[in-house]
């Protein structure tokens, strides 16, 4: 109980911090004599969004796709990694300085290679999206592996437990944390590569509306399509803390006093 109100009373001085932003940029963009092609007002901001909802939802479609798949499919490479590495210390010890190597490089410097190799479809945004949830999930899913204390281990073969039992009742327990906080970062990141992806070169999603207003100097549906995004990100994050709620509610942190 006492850690549900701390919740709503954070809730609530996060709800007025916003709304005492919202009403200062309200009024005071009009005396500072901010033109609206450069900062438009909420209210004009809320109304386009309003306006263009049918047409965003149609372009949000192919951008959560993207970004679904590309989170898809780095989960199941940045856990099968994570395996190697745990299970094979020598792989370790020249995969993990290859991949953070490799995350170093920014993808927006390489999108337009991908958009040259595998045009405009779908299969760029795919691949960006994927190269930027990878890192993180990798990172989580080893350390859930690995940072294991060996007497726990030691404990558990001696009770008979096979390589493939523990595994899943010690290894995997042990991860499960780490890969939904792992998750939480790398959904974000999976959204941004689908959006330069589309930035870069397409014909659809969120990002490709972004680019078509800004030609047009449409600055408040940049802006609607920002909050959109800022809405997407949000409900992501919001149904892997859901996961964590009923399925995870062993781990310390989800316990309440």
């Amino acid at each position: 109980m006492a850690r549900l109100t701390v919740s709503f009373r954070a809730a609530v001085e996060t709800l007025g911090v916003v709304a005492v932003v919202l009403l200062a940029w309200q009024y005071g963009a009009p005396r500072a004599g901010v033109p609206d092609y450069i900062l438009p007002l909420p209210s004009e901001i809320a109304s386009t969004f309003w306006r263009s909802l049918p047409e965003q939802s149609e372009h949000l479609r192919a951008t959560a796709a993207t970004t679904i798949a590309g989170l898809g499919i780095a989960i199941v490479v940045g856990l099968a990694l994570a395996l190697v590495a745990v299970y094979v210390r020598r792989v370790n010890a020249v995969l993990v300085p290859l991949l953070a190597a490799f995350n170093g490089i920014p993808k927006v410097a390489i999108a337009p290679l991908f958009v040259i190799w595998f045009g405009l479809e779908s299969e760029p945004k795919v691949l960006l999206a994927f190269l930027m949830a990878l890192f993180p999930l990798f990172v989580g899913a080893g350390t859930g592996l690995g940072d294991i204390e060996p007497d726990l281990l030691d404990l558990a073969r001696l009770a008979g437990g096979s390589e493939l039992r523990i595994f899943r009742k010690v290894r995997l327990m042990h991860a499960l944390p780490y890969l939904t906080d792992a998750v939480k970062v790398a959904f974000p990141l999976a959204l941004v590569g689908s959006v330069v992806g589309e930035f870069i070169g397409g014909n659809r999603g969120i990002g490709y509306l972004i680019m078509s207003a800004q030609a047009n100097l449409d600055t408040p549906l940049v802006f609607a399509c920002l909050f959109t995004i800022t809405l997407f990100t949000s409900l992501g994050v919001g149904l892997i803390a859901l996961v964590e709620l009923f399925w995870l509610g062993w781990r310390p942190s989800r316990r309440t006093s």
